[in-house]
């Protein structure tokens, strides 16, 4: 049907486009609901990030007060832009700066232990998920964790919403959104940990409403536009859940979806992670863990790398951990100990306390155990011998990579004879001597040296934190002193050493010793039964614990460690070991708590999270998280390699044909904003199009010289100056219409 010439769509799209170039040449005017909208979009997506990634770590912050400053700041900045004032748009982006780094340099030690609590509740989780007895923790500067938590978070919500606000002014791209603000839930999926369903519901009502925009293929006014997408998608994500948790519940879906078996290619990482935080991403440059020799690190501890150093084979006798000994340390000059020689008067060997041990085995076997421990060394320093305490030096034998020795472990209170001591393991240098004497004052030891060995291990216990990142010593402090006076934090080095001496200063021999230890609890977890072998073969005499049987366990880099052995008149050297433990020992039947654990490993379900869609992500992601973020790595390199290229094959060519290239960039930089641009055909529509549309004083002679450039014939000069007019062309033209 015609009306005048025209059929009757011909003339309502005609209209429309009048309209639409009417509005874009007055200046779009002002519109609360799209502002009001935007704000919701950017709320939604970054507290649903942030608040979600906390929740799911159970993270307590005071989430009422950051969801309302949250969504006024987001409100703020949407109602500016929607102004359309570009003066007014970049003054606010600029005061927005400065306040962002006033706060960050302001609040720098809140904001820097808020980031810290949630490091350390993250690596808490992580080594709960993997069984990680000890791991490093980061100190807070501030004392109120729960106010330090809230200002990292609103911190950290106002960087997204103005990274986002700038992102969805012009465009929507639903992958860009998720690399901003998923990318961090890999972590707490593949720990089994899943946000809260509010949070799960706001970001994906946040994700869908982009994947729409991005659809509908919506270039200008975007938030014109999220007002009427929004609140479909809302509703529509809401029924969606609540019909996927009804037809599919959690333990439907936990029967019928296995568990993800590409998680176990990457636990060594993620172990690595739980213990060392971000210091694992440099553990390839690392000397990685095992005995040290005596050297005392200045900063961080040594990164494991969690492969078999030994190979023991034994059998339990003791709840007791199991110390291998390696390095015995005498002096100590600030950065190390010197070693203990095996001979009189030194005796690193502790040969009249192992004499005496052996003799009462002989004589009552009722109360003197004896057994004998294999040994391989697979991976551990290979200058050191690695044995058990209380060795009979003279039944060592090697039988090709195994080492068997003979010891005494347990009995009862053997009365040995008084040895004469070496003197140096009763001084304390003047270097660390002021903060012992400080530390042993307050802290009031006395009595005798089983007492003092209690109360030692208890003051570490209460007063002290066990970290493998306890700072660095910058000022050149006492080693030993910086640790007991000031950053009261660290590993087993820190506690060994200072332990060292407040026995010292307490009249106390003592000396400090390098090797590995395992805990009973490391037996029933990892060990293994040997088959075919009998207990009498390898123990006998008294057991705490009973008849058990010959386990082998491999020993990790991680498990080396290091301790005081003190000397007690009648009792000879014994272990004291003052570091911080988390993990207390197993005082269950032996073979109950070790059959059980098996049991457990074979019928063990891996809860997957507390919420249907959380367990759908954790399947779907964990997997491929490490694949993906190598993944977007390459290629990020690979398109910032290619637009290098590009850009100087560009520059190569001639000023001809490089104006020609830019006038094409331009056409389709104009193309894709406005339809309508298509339609011009010639160079002179094309160029009065932009100078109706953005208000742009084009010169005829750069007019002229585009149709020389395009049609005419090579020009002598010229061509540099409409390359630059053009480039800065195309710049004005990215901006708002008049």
């Amino acid at each position: 049907m015609r009306i005048f010439g025209k059929t009757f769509f011909e003339k309502k799209k005609a209209d429309t486009e009048e309209l639409t170039l009417r509005k874009n040449e007055s200046g779009s005017s002002f519109d609360i609901f799209a502002a009001l909208a935007k704000t919701l979009l950017l709320f939604l997506i970054v507290h649903g990030a942030v608040g979600g990634f906390l929740s799911a770590y159970e993270i307590a912050y005071s989430k009422g007060g950051c969801m309302m400053l949250i969504f006024f700041f987001a409100l703020f900045l949407s109602v500016v832009y929607e102004t359309g004032k570009k003066w007014l748009t970049n003054l606010v982006n600029i005061a927005v700066l400065f306040a962002y780094f006033y706060i960050a340099i302001s609040n720098y030690w809140v904001i820097n232990s808020g980031y810290y609590a949630i490091m350390n509740r993250i690596l808490e989780v992580a080594r709960e998920y993997l069984n990680i007895a000890n791991g490093t923790d980061y100190a807070l500067m501030v004392e109120d964790e729960y106010t330090a938590v809230s200002v990292f978070v609103l911190f950290i919500s106002m960087v997204g919403c103005i990274l986002l606000n700038i992102h969805m002014q012009n465009k929507a791209s639903l992958t860009k959104v998720l690399i901003l603000t998923f990318s961090p839930f890999i972590f707490p999926l593949y720990f089994g940990r899943s946000p809260e369903l509010i949070y799960i519901l706001f970001l994906l009502t946040g994700y869908a409403t982009v994947a729409a925009l991005q659809g509908m293929g919506v270039k200008e006014h975007l938030a014109g536009q999220m007002r009427y997408v929004l609140p479909v998608i809302a509703v529509f994500t809401v029924l969606l859940i609540r019909a996927a948790s009804f037809f599919l519940p959690q333990d439907t879906y936990d029967r019928i979806v296995p568990e993800n078996a590409q998680k176990a290619s990457t636990e060594k990482a993620a172990a690595a992670f739980a213990q060392f935080g971000m210091m694992a991403l440099f553990q390839g440059q690392s000397s990685g863990g095992g005995v040290s020799g005596g050297v005392l690190s200045q900063g961080n501890g040594p990164l494991s790398d969690y492969e078999t150093d030994l190979i023991v084979r034994y059998t339990p006798y003791s709840f007791q951990s199991v110390y291998l000994k390696a390095f015995t340390g005498k002096n100590y000059d600030g950065t190390r100990w010197s070693k203990a020689e095996d001979a009189l008067p030194e005796d690193a060997l502790m040969s009249e306390t192992v004499l005496t041990r052996m003799d009462a085995f002989e004589k009552n076997p009722g109360e003197q155990g004896r057994g004998i421990m294999l040994i391989k060394n697979v991976g551990a320093e290979k200058q050191y011998e690695y044995r058990p305490y209380y060795t009979d030096e003279s039944s060592i034998k090697k039988d090709g990579e195994w080492t068997s020795y003979t010891y005494y472990p347990s009995g009862g209170r053997v009365e040995i004879p008084q040895e004469g001591i070496e003197m140096s393991y009763l001084q304390v240098p003047e270097r660390c001597y002021a903060a012992v004497r400080q530390v042993c004052t307050e802290a009031g030891f006395q009595g005798t040296p089983e007492e003092v060995a209690n109360q030692i291990v208890d003051f570490f216990q209460e007063n002290y934190s066990y970290s493998l990142r306890p700072g660095y010593n910058f000022r050149n402090h006492d080693y030993i002193t910086f640790f007991l006076l000031e950053s009261k934090r660290g590993f087993c080095a820190h506690f060994a050493s200072a332990a060292t001496m407040l026995f010292r200063y307490m009249g106390i021999p003592a000396r400090y010793v390098e090797g590995y230890a395992f805990s009973y609890y490391d037996i029933v977890d990892a060990g293994e039964l040997v088959e075919g072998t009998e207990y009498a073969d390898y123990y006998s005499g008294f057991s705490p614990m009973g008849e058990t049987a010959l386990v082998e366990l491999e020993v990790p880099d991680a498990r080396a460690h290091g301790w005081v052995e003190i000397y007690i008149d009648g009792r000879g050297w014994i272990v004291v070991d003052p570091t911080p433990s988390s993990m207390e020992a197993e005082t269950t039947s032996f073979w109950e708590a070790f059959l059980n654990n098996r049991e457990n490993e074979d019928g063990g379900q891996i809860n997957l999270g507390a919420d249907t869609i959380g367990a759908y992500l954790e399947t779907a992601i964990s997997g491929i998280s490490v694949v993906l973020m190598i993944g977007g790595m390459l290629v990020l390199i690979l398109l910032s390699v290619g637009t290098m290229i590009r850009l100087r094959k560009e520059r190569s060519l001639p000023l001809r044909n490089q104006v020609q290239l830019e006038y094409v960039k331009l056409k389709q930089d104009l193309s894709r904003k406005h339809k309508e641009f298509d339609r011009r055909r010639t160079v002179k529509e094309q160029l009065n199009f932009v100078r109706g549309l953005y208000g742009e004083d084009i010169p005829e002679e750069q007019e002229e010289m585009l149709y020389q450039t395009f049609f005419g014939q090579e020009a002598d000069r010229g061509y540099a100056e409409t390359l630059a007019f053009l480039r800065r062309l195309r710049k004005r033209c990215r901006r708002k219409v008049k």
